[in-house]
């Protein structure tokens, strides 16, 4: 089983909770708790250089904001950036969400390799959850796998996201080209932008470009 695991959950009494089920269950020894993104972010980097590594990461998504300025807010962020400096650390994700697109992006894009729902048989199902993972088999929630099974989800590329993205921040098509060329990231012509969002439009039920982004939020694209 994993000897050291980052437990990274704002809640004391549920990390706590999780920490001592691991203990008990599956005989984990060594269990970091971290309440903040960031925090978890700066133990992870520390394990590394230390060449003491963590060979799990759970993390839940949403973390409750106080007075604490941040620059990782949220799980997902932090997956991300793990990802994106090539960290291949065995991820499960422990959360309240349960939208599809959400658990979808984080399965595909990021490979996480577990999603355990926070619900009445949240234990139960973390403890599989490790189970799985140590077998590097992917295990997702029994409430939320008829969901995931419908055909009508729609999973957005890396590019939609992309587009999606420069939208919400208010720059026009012309201006998402350029940005795109400058980036080196293709297709960039205008003609493939506003062929792609046409298409966004369609799948996403949304009639503007206003609502097209205002229902990617919704459902948890961006």
């Amino acid at each position: 089983m994993f000897k050291k695991i980052l437990l990274v959950e704002d809640i004391d009494t549920i990390s706590h909770g999780i920490a001592v089920k691991m203990k008990q269950e599956v005989g984990v020894v060594d269990i970091i708790i971290a309440q903040y993104c960031d925090n978890a972010y700066l133990k992870f980097i520390k394990a590394e250089k230390d060449q003491e590594p963590f060979d799990l990461l759970i993390t839940d998504l949403s973390f409750k904001k106080d007075y604490r300025e941040s620059t990782i807010s949220s799980g997902e962020q932090l997956i991300k950036k793990l990802r994106d400096q090539n960290y291949n650390i065995p991820i499960i994700v422990y959360s309240i969400e349960e939208r599809p697109s959400v658990i979808k992006k984080l399965m595909n894009w990021y490979g996480v390799s577990a999603y355990v729902f926070k619900g009445r048989n949240s234990v139960k199902s973390m403890i599989n959850a490790l189970k799985a993972t140590k077998k590097k088999e992917r295990f997702i929630s029994a409430e939320l796998s008829a969901t995931l099974r419908k055909k009508e989800i729609f999973t957005l590329e890396e590019f939609d996201t992309i587009l999606l993205l420069q939208l919400s921040k208010g720059n026009t098509q012309e201006e998402i080209s350029v940005i795109l060329k400058e980036k080196s990231i293709s297709p960039s012509s205008l003609s493939s932008i506003e062929k792609r969002l046409n298409r966004l439009k369609e799948e996403l039920k949304a009639k503007t470009t206003i609502q097209l982004v205002a229902n990617a939020k919704d459902l948890g694209l961006i």
